[in-house]
């Protein structure tokens, strides 16, 4: 699999603007950086095909310049039919612009915390270049932005990048992300740490350098625009919700390309293919052990049959064979069986001693029907209690009493 990174312009996607994109076949790592017009971008259609595999996950940065951040204060409750109306009534004084024509994200976990971040950017350029990457076969599965606020007890951090040409200076800090033109004057006016992280771009590393007096550290566009996939951020909300479906979906399909390709997950994926051989494996000898054991005591069944009843030439279902002979050898000799008129009557009177006398009597075929008779439930209860003890089974039918031998 292959994940691509695209920057989108601030001019906005055209078919003839060059959009810068890194190819990485893990997300991690940087496989290629280049730029390319929209419908040669890699992965589109009629674009160059990936040299590094499948792109499976596709993700849109949106460049620090682009956004401005503001703190905000939810109030508890909000559901999420509410929750634009909700920010705009919040920002409509740090706003320069009319809230109807900007896009609002809120940062991830934003529910459960008393300040959240909101990323603020121009709704229709950002609908608009969604769009056109949509229009040319590649589905963006998140969009991300460049850099976020610093958090806890991380310092502010300095990047020195090249900007349409020109050097810029971005800013992140506790209290947001500013982009600033790189000059003698920003660097005074910044007044930072004197150890604070300084990153540049190769192409203005040496401005940097003279600038701010110190050594700074070399990263790339293409590093910088990795770095922003690690974090949680997706700004797609809101107004651009109606898209989250096939993004979830895209993200699915994404992480499961991941699972059965990535080289970081090979470990995982011989792991299951042993662990589902094993489980097979097991379950075979299991079924195995199983048909033995019930074959052995069919087998058991039948010699008790035939050793029992010599007479038996062919075993076909050996417990009604056996209880249909040991029927007829009652039958033979006089005895009486479970099913028996007599066995069941008598039964009935040593369970039930004191139970008035039934006004009718029927029995047929093993089954002895009592009628006229009304018991208690503590005495009927004790009755099919006492009957169990001699095989027979008791079932009561509003005034009628059901004997069967089992």
């Amino acid at each position: 699999m292959a994940t691509l990174l695209l920057t989108l312009p601030r001019t906005g996607l055209q078919a003839s603007t060059a959009v810068d994109y890194v190819l990485s076949p893990d997300g991690v790592r940087v496989g290629s950086a280049s730029s390319a017009a929209l419908a040669l971008l890699p992965g589109a259609s009629g674009g160059a095909s990936s040299t590094l595999g499948r792109i499976t996950d596709v993700v849109l940065m949106v460049g620090a310049a682009q956004i401005s951040w503001h703190p905000v204060q939810l109030p508890k409750g909000v559901s999420s039919a509410r929750l634009r109306a909700v920010l705009e009534g919040l920002l409509e004084d740090q706003l320069l612009d009319e809230p109807s024509t900007l896009h609002f994200a809120l940062a991830p976990g934003a529910a459960k915390a008393a300040t959240a971040w909101v990323a603020v950017c121009d709704k229709r350029w950002l609908r608009e270049g969604v769009q056109a990457l949509e229009a040319v076969g590649l589905t963006v599965s998140r969009i991300v932005p460049e850099l976020i606020p610093q958090t806890g007890d991380a310092t502010s951090a300095l990047y020195a990048v090249e900007n349409a040409g020109q050097p810029l200076l971005l800013h992140a800090h506790a209290h947001g992300v500013q982009a600033w033109p790189l000059l003698p004057s920003t660097v005074a006016l910044l007044n930072g740490p004197e150890d604070g992280p300084i990153k540049a771009e190769p192409a203005v590393a040496a401005l940097a350098e003279q600038l701010f007096g110190r050594s700074v550290t070399l990263q790339s566009q293409a590093e910088r625009a990795l770095a922003a996939c690690q974090t949680d951020w997706d700004l797609a909300q809101l107004d651009l919700a109606s898209n989250q479906r096939s993004r979830s979906l895209k993200r699915l399909g994404s992480a499961w390309q991941s699972l059965l390709h990535a080289p970081r997950w090979r470990a995982v994926r011989w792991g299951l293919v042993a662990l589902l051989a094993v489980n097979i494996v097991g379950l075979n000898v299991r079924a195995a052990v199983e048909r033995a054991d019930l074959r052995a005591q069919r087998k058991a069944i039948e010699a008790i049959l035939t050793t029992t009843f010599p007479t038996t030439q062919m075993v076909v279902d050996a417990p009604v064979q056996m209880e249909r002979a040991v029927a007829a050898l009652q039958q033979s000799t006089g005895a009486l069986g479970t099913r028996d008129f007599e066995t069941l009557l008598g039964a009935w009177a040593q369970a039930a001693p004191d139970a008035p006398a039934p006004t009718a009597i029927d029995f047929a075929n093993g089954e002895l029907q009592l009628h006229g008779l009304s018991l208690p439930a503590a005495p009927l209860a004790q009755a099919t209690g006492a009957l169990k003890t001699h095989g027979v089974s008791l079932k009561a039918t509003g005034s009628d009493i059901v004997l069967k031998g089992e």
